[in-house]
């Protein structure tokens, strides 16, 4: 029997299943009892993994950090790990971002692409291979966390605390096809610096993606000194700044568009663009100016950091990038965050060294830093050739070849595996933006893909 035949007789039930889990509001909260992530993302854990339970397979919920969906049996496995947790929404969608609305043949709604729709088609395929009865040397364990976007505090539990196994080969459909061989490493924190009490500032809501506005209150004394630049840099430039009185204060808004931080160059940092207009205005406000004077002398709108002397890159995986995502203010320090993704064969040492010492010029600190090592797995090893072989031939896409990427996903968190898909050469990338979105017309491709991906590995 044809299995890449067959897996389409699921479409319809899986658009269903895809629709009530977009529904799910699953973005970071503060811990609640029971639920470590807050209660969305334990609600679409437990939506997920009830899905798997009503497809006949056997599920386990780890205390709402994540749970996995089993499938067969034998000595060796095979590992699908995914996230039913999202980003924060943002503004400006066209349809409710948590709606799973279907226009114009595609569904909308935040984790359509990142991460729940391909997981919930992995899980369809897996249904197939089990109602077709096809025997397999592999058990497989689809391992659902709710934690990916932040802290992967779901991984940590389920493979450190729990001590579960690791899969003897693994895949997650957490990026773009046809397989990821290597993702940069990560270097996280904040810049701290004191600062006056007679301002406010709000950036982005998380560290991994370009912040669409970014909002400064100051006094009413510098407003001559702002409207008056303003006119100016709103008629050089597309993404504007806007100043306006309110409760005798000047609230300003800075625009840009929002792109995930493994991408910034798809997107406008409003924040960056926002310091960098202080900074060459000449404003003079205590930690804001030195902040500002950072950034207008090194940042500017640069995602690479060419001017600030941190410009990396090698033959695998391409040039450094950095994104500034958070601002915020708080017990008299001035917090601005930075995600940086390095090349997998630099030193984080080398790049950390650095950055301390221009830090350190303008009297800002580095706090917080976390990091996440590189993952680089040769292209001729059996899994990323596997892969590319079937993607090859199902799309027809013969001249194809493996992809590094400055995203971190779950083939981090286990040896010996990859991310494989699952966003296709012809899809727009909407993830961690506005709109984001699922072609249904590409749900057969999809499916094909990953029921040959997991009969082949797992036979």
């Amino acid at each position: 029997m044809d299995i890449q035949k067959e897996v389409l007789k699921y479409k319809e039930q899986l658009i269903s299943s895809l629709q009530e889990s977009i529904q799910i509001k699953s973005v970071e909260e503060e811990p609640k009892s029971g639920m470590p992530f807050g209660e969305g993302p334990a609600k679409a854990l437990q939506h997920f993994l009830k899905v798997g339970e009503n497809l006949g397979f056997k599920v386990e919920n780890f205390d709402n950090y994540a749970g996995h969906i089993i499938f067969g049996e034998g000595e060796e496995s095979l590992g699908i790990l995914g996230h039913v947790d999202v980003v924060p929404e943002g503004t400006g969608w066209d349809y409710p971002p948590y709606s799973g609305m279907i226009v114009d043949n595609k569904m909308y709604g935040r984790g359509t692409l990142d991460d729940k729709g391909p997981l919930m088609i992995c899980l369809y395929a897996m249904k197939c291979l089990k109602d077709m009865g096809i025997p397999l040397k592999k058990q497989i364990r689809m391992i659902v966390g709710a934690n990916e976007e932040t802290e992967w505090g779901c991984m940590k539990h389920y493979f450190n605390t729990l001590k579960m196994p690791e899969p003897t080969l693994s895949f997650t459909p957490d990026s773009s096809f046809p397989v990821t061989f290597a993702e940069k490493g990560i270097l996280r924190g904040l810049l701290k610096i004191k600062c006056d009490d007679n301002f406010s500032i709000q950036g982005g809501k998380v560290f991994n993606a370009v912040p669409e506005k970014t909002f400064l209150t100051l006094p009413l004394e510098y407003k001559n000194l702002i409207i008056e630049e303003l006119e100016k840099y709103n008629f050089e430039n597309e993404y504007k700044i806007t100043c306006e009185e309110k409760n005798n204060k000047l609230e300003i808004i800075s625009y840009g568009k929002a792109a995930h931080a493994a991408h910034p160059e798809l997107g406008y940092n409003s924040l960056s663009a926002l310091l960098s207009f202080i900074y060459a205005i000449g404003l003079k406000v205590t930690g804001l100016s030195e902040m500002a004077k950072y950034f207008g002398e090194n940042i500017k709108l640069e995602f690479n950091g060419k001017s600030a002397g941190l410009y990396f890159k090698d033959e695998p995986s391409g040039e450094i990038t950095m994104n500034y995502g958070k601002a915020y203010v708080e017990d008299g320090y001035l917090y601005v965050s930075l995600d940086t993704r390095y090349p997998v064969t630099v030193k984080v040492e080398e790049l950390e060294n650095k950055l301390f010492v221009l830090l350190n010029k303008y009297g800002i600190e580095f706090v917080g830093g976390k990091k996440e090592n590189p993952l680089y797995i040769k292209k001729d090893s059996f899994l990323v050739q596997e892969l590319t072989n079937i993607y090859k031939e199902i799309t027809n896409d013969k001249d194809c070849e493996p992809v590094a990427i400055g995203g971190g996903t779950y083939a981090k968190a286990v040896k010996n595996c990859v991310a494989f898909g699952a966003l296709l050469k012809e899809t727009p990338d909407t993830m961690h933006q506005k709109n984001e979105c699922i072609p249904l017309d590409t749900l057969d491709t999809l499916l094909k893909i990953y029921v040959e991906a997991i009969y082949r590995l797992a036979k």
